[in-house]
């Protein structure tokens, strides 16, 4: 019984301390889509999906499968239609899709842009006042950019 009870012992620590890669490492990185404040689905944009970043004009540039997904779904009611920008599982920031019928007050949002046929534009604030904008601008956080960069991700976008 000794002989049995250490056998699965050892199958159990071999299975725990495996170090073989992680084919996933990426999969909760990217886009997830929110609507006031919860979440609706799961990332609408994984990180593969995601082709370049350009950290200057702050453009995510995405395929054409992932713009499709984020061009469906933001042109369901209510207007203000959220996603967060997400890695390792933790939010970096949040951003508003704001239709340019919209008119408020609110200051301190990100807001995000389609560009057809791929680029998803991050700004502060409203497009009509971005200089008003006064929260915290976290499109280029170092934790996004680091990995970016690992990843070779990080280009310029003629817009």
């Amino acid at each position: 019984m000794k002989t049995k009870n250490f056998l699965i012992l050892i199958i159990l620590l071999g299975g725990l301390t495996n170090c073989g890669k992680d084919e996933n490492l990426h999969i909760n990185n990217g886009i997830i889509n929110f609507r006031d404040g919860q979440k609706v689905s799961d990332v609408i944009v994984k990180y593969n999906e995601i082709t370049g970043y350009d950290s200057t004009k702050c453009i995510f540039r995405v395929d054409e499968t992932a713009w499709e997904r984020i061009h469906n779904s933001t042109s369901f009611d209510p207007p203000f239609f959220k996603l967060a920008v997400a890695l390792d599982n933790q939010i970096i920031y949040n951003a508003t899709y704001v239709p340019g019928y919209i008119s408020s007050s609110n200051y301190d949002i990100i807001t995000f842009m389609l560009g057809v046929p791929d680029l998803v534009y991050i700004r502060l604030g409203y497009a009509a006042s971005p200089e008003l904008f006064t929260g915290e601008d976290l499109r280029n956080d170092m934790r996004l950019i680091d990995q970016l960069k690992e990843d070779n991700k990080i280009i310029e976008i003629e817009d």
